[in-house]
């Protein structure tokens, strides 16, 4: 079938996505417009591959595979199918358990089927080498995606990117049209600049200052006029 289909990981996308743009990899870190999201990986998918879309498939993790507020709004979205794994926290770190094993029997089953001509992949997970590799068997075209990487190395596994028939990269400009960082709070904001007239005050010598140049002063004075007595 003359089609296209979008597989997308999306602990690679939106981590990826918040190192490039916030430097770390904590989604919490970013705030995703997930309409506009979806409808640039559909419009990008269709002008690359030449193919009208079939299916955007949206795989991501959550606790107890209990969709989350982002998963409910995404799978009403048309031609989107949400797939979830779980989502375990271990060693005060968030893990992400089956999503690897449901992409590859997607993609697995979409070639096997000739579901499609094309296969979009987002992802960077070197799990997914044996399904790529067969998808190609079966004659479809597997294109990779990639988010830009913030250190400007890869961030996806070199055997993916060896075995790929086509590969190219998110970069920042098409990742900040639907991804944004959030702004850091509590963040102490610089102290203003003095106004003239407080400036002013400050530069000035305080009482004890003054009035030591003042005695001062006028001690030089009478030195000063007992020196020309003396002179004359």
């Amino acid at each position: 079938m003359d089609r296209c289909v979008v597989l997308v990981d999306a602990g690679y996308l939106l981590g990826a996505a918040a190192s490039l743009l916030a430097g770390e990899p904590a989604r919490s870190r970013i705030t995703v417009d997930h309409a506009t999201l979806i409808q640039g990986l559909r419009e990008r998918a269709e002008a690359e591959t030449e193919q009208p879309l079939l299916r955007i498939y949206w795989f991501d993790g959550a606790p107890d595979r209990v969709p989350q507020p982002e998963h409910r709004r995404l799978r009403v979205m048309p031609r989107v199918t949400v797939r979830l794994g779980a989502l375990t926290r271990s060693d005060g770190r968030w893990a992400q358990k089956g999503v690897d094993a449901a992409m590859h029997a997607e993609l697995t089953e979409l070639a096997r089927n000739r579901a499609c001509s094309d296969i979009v992949l987002v992802t960077g997970d070197g799990d997914l080498l044996p399904g790529l590799m067969s998808a190609k068997e079966h004659g479809v075209a597997v294109h990779l995606w990639a988010v830009q990487a913030a250190d400007g190395d890869y961030n996806q596994s070199e055997d993916l990117v060896a075995e790929a028939d086509e590969r190219r990269v998110l970069d920042r400009t098409w990742i900040t049209r639907a991804v944004r960082a959030k702004e850091l709070t509590g963040i102490c904001a610089p102290a203003p600049a003095p106004r003239p007239e407080i400036a002013a005050i400050l530069s000035a010598p305080l009482p004890e200052t003054a009035a030591a140049a003042a005695v001062s002063g006028r001690g030089a004075e009478r030195m000063a006029a007992i020196s020309g007595r003396g002179a004359g």
